[in-house]
């Protein structure tokens, strides 16, 4: 995690001005008390400052809960320096109480558990290694009672955080796996689309082929009904892989999911498709529709096309449309605007390939599930193929990588 988001992670001091007021007149009461109390040579620069150092963390508070730890450790540092009188550490436990307070809801839970048990076990160590303190038995009590409450709050809100955490897996798994399982519905109905025309086209030729008396046409009419028929093959083995996998799953949600964050531009969000849609300048007239969407957000984008389009399957053709509008999307969420987005799609001898390379924004990143991923996976798998996504040096990876024969190679 880089230094800007870990700070971020440092929650504000809550109550606004009434609470910031009331801690500075708790610290100029306290230091009024001191002076009338003359537990200090107020002649010299040691007396004040050995008066004002025990309360420099509670002023501290004022700015952050982090500035706050530092400096109760800088004026330990100073009480030490300062000759460790038994008086200076007495009165830093009020306000060491106070920022332990506050900095175990503030900080992020692992540094708040670990400061909440260094402050009291070093103030107990001082206690023991000081000779003079042996006359301070409230000390003692205060400092085991602090101890006590330190861990006690220390326990409480890691077990706190891990009942968050495993909730959060949980629900995030329930998610992902209604996604998949909504994706392979969706791809099934589009295949069923696809397999409906492919199989008209073929009836549709085969009839045409009774009324060619020409033998070269007659062979060019019937290996387009051979191409078409194992294409159309190939779609089936896809549509039935997909309802095994919804045999085997058995996802219980509904359709709340549709609209995820994977879709949550609307002019990234694909229209319904079919055979007779799904062609190859579909697919490029989509690639340049993301890039012109990216460039009306502020994104410069390069696209670059490599190979013959018209190669790739209809069916797959329509998962490749569907997966361009999820990266669109991501860049949109993740993707730092003053860097550049590389977006390709190359169709080489026996696979497409389509990826999509960003900058990766430092700003606050906007609430995902990762379900946008999730989708993507299942569409690869769906059509034998697989997904590698990744970060090196600042930038995003997103690869897809399919089988132009699908599934027919696979199971062969």
């Amino acid at each position: 995690m880089s230094r800007t988001n870990w700070l971020a992670d440092v929650k504000p001091l809550p109550g606004g001005w009434i609470l910031r007021s009331a801690i500075v007149l708790a610290t100029l009461l306290f230091l009024a008390l001191g002076i009338r109390w003359q537990q200090h040579d107020l002649s010299s620069f040691q007396g004040w400052l050995e008066l004002v150092v025990p309360y420099l963390p509670l002023l501290a508070l004022l700015i952050g809960a982090m500035q706050s730890a530092v400096a109760w450790c800088l004026s330990l540092v100073l009480i030490m320096v300062l000759g460790g009188d038994a008086s200076l550490v007495v009165a830093m436990i009020f306000p060491t109480m106070v920022v332990v307070a506050f900095c175990s809801f503030l900080l992020p839970w692992k540094l708040a558990i670990n400061f909440s048990l260094f402050v009291p076990s070093v103030l107990l160590g001082l206690y023991i290694s000081t000779p003079e303190m042996a006359d301070q038995p409230a000390v003692l009590l205060a400092l085991v009672v602090f101890l006590a409450a330190a861990a006690w709050r220390s326990v409480n809100v890691y077990r706190h955080r891990y009942e968050q955490s495993t909730h959060h897996i949980r629900d995030l798994q329930e998610q992902q796996a209604q996604v998949r399982s909504e994706e392979r519905t969706r791809l099934a109905h589009e295949l069923h689309d696809i397999v409906a025309h492919d199989v008209t086209i073929i009836a549709m030729q085969a009839r045409r082929a009774e009324f060619v008396n020409d033998q070269a046409k007659t062979s060019q009419i019937l290996e387009g009904i051979g191409n078409a028929a194992q294409q159309t093959l190939q779609d089936l083995r896809s549509l039935v892989t997909l309802l095994k996998e919804e045999e085997r799953e058995e996802p219980g949600g509904g359709s709340q999911l549709l609209d995820r964050e994977g879709q949550a531009a609307g002019f990234l969000d694909a229209p319904a498709m079919s055979g007779e849609t799904t062609t190859a300048v579909g697919l490029v007239h989509d690639l340049d529709g993301v890039v012109e969407a990216l460039d009306r957000a502020g994104f410069q984008v390069s696209l670059v096309v490599e190979g013959e389009v018209a190669r790739i399957p209809a069916s797959l053709r329509q998962a490749l449309r569907r997966t361009v509008r999820e990266m669109g999307t991501n860049v949109l969420k993740h993707a730092d605007p003053s860097g550049v987005v590389d977006l390709r799609l190359t169709v080489g001898a026996d696979r497409v390939q389509l990826a999509s390379e960003n900058t990766v924004s430092t700003a606050e990143p906007i609430m995902s599930s990762k379900t946008g991923l999730e989708a993507m996976s299942a569409r690869c798998e769906v059509f034998g193929g697989f997904m590698d996504v990744g970060l090196s040096e600042g930038r995003w990876t997103t690869a897809v990588s399919i089988p132009l024969e699908g599934l027919a190679s696979a199971d062969a």
